[in-house]
């Protein structure tokens, strides 16, 4: 195990890895509740003495109402999440590794989406004759740099949509690499440098909630770059494990 220690995390032997401390997370929720009741009890007891000409028990009422809405939110928020956690270890620690694994690329759509908006964006902005004629040296600046990030975005997007046509047929050591279901090439766990896992950079600092695959030969040159998912991740990196193949492991599990 050479994971660091995580904050909010145990390790889980049967799994070798950290996973979310969820009897922690448990007990904080049901400090949540209890804080959310206490102040549902305060409420009730703020009415049946409420008093209208009074600034301040209006005002106190209004904040006591608010924080029973913000506990009971935070407890529903962790509870929810605890469910989802709960759900996807149940998976991963009923998952048995297979000596044949076939693992698909997930199929990304949001490169159609952005063609489609840049070109809605393209046509209103040809068609609207008062943008036209306001055009300056500051108009143009922002055009230029709205032109570099739409092409920047468009090639990420393209590349992101080409490796969705990757798959792998894996039996034993040996691991074929299939573009478009035809045989591109084929390699064996002796041959691979390292493999690496990692979650897609979105904008405005999110990641995505899916897995990345890159695979490496023994001249540390990329064979496959794809996106996968969460439960073909844990298959995958059990395989690798069992091989003895170095994992650069950048995605966050859970």
């Amino acid at each position: 195990m050479n994971e660091p220690k995580k904050w909010g995390y145990i390790y889980d032997e049967k799994l070798n890895m950290y996973v979310p401390n969820l009897p922690r997370q448990k007990k904080f929720a049901k400090v949540l509740l209890i804080l959310s009741i206490i102040s549902f009890v305060a409420v009730l007891i703020q009415i049946y003495f409420f008093d209208k000409s009074s600034y301040e028990k209006i005002s106190f009422l209004a904040y006591t109402t608010v924080m029973v809405f913000l506990f009971l939110a935070l407890y529903l928020v962790l509870k929810i999440n605890i469910r989802i956690v709960e759900k996807r270890l149940e998976e991963v620690k009923g998952l048995k590794l297979s000596n044949d694994l076939e693992i698909k690329a997930l199929k990304n759509k949001r490169f159609f989406a952005f063609i489609i908006i840049c070109i809605l964006s393209i046509v209103v902005f040809v068609s609207n004759p008062d943008m036209i004629k306001k055009f300056s040296i500051k108009y143009i600046f922002y055009l230029i740099l709205a032109i570099v990030v739409l092409v920047y975005n468009s090639y990420k997007l393209f590349e992101e949509f080409k490796n969705n046509k990757y798959s792998l047929i894996i039996t034993g050591k040996t691991i074929k690499i299939y573009y478009e279901n035809n045989e591109k090439e084929f390699i064996t766990t002796d041959n691979i440098s390292y493999v690496k896992f990692y979650a897609i950079s979105r904008p405005r600092g999110r990641k995505d909630k899916n897995p990345t695959l890159q695979i490496f030969d023994s001249e540390e040159k990329i064979l496959v770059e794809m996106t996968i998912k969460p439960i073909d991740y844990y298959s995958l990196k059990k395989y690798f494990e069992k091989y003895n193949v170095r994992i650069d492991n950048q995605y966050r599990e859970f």
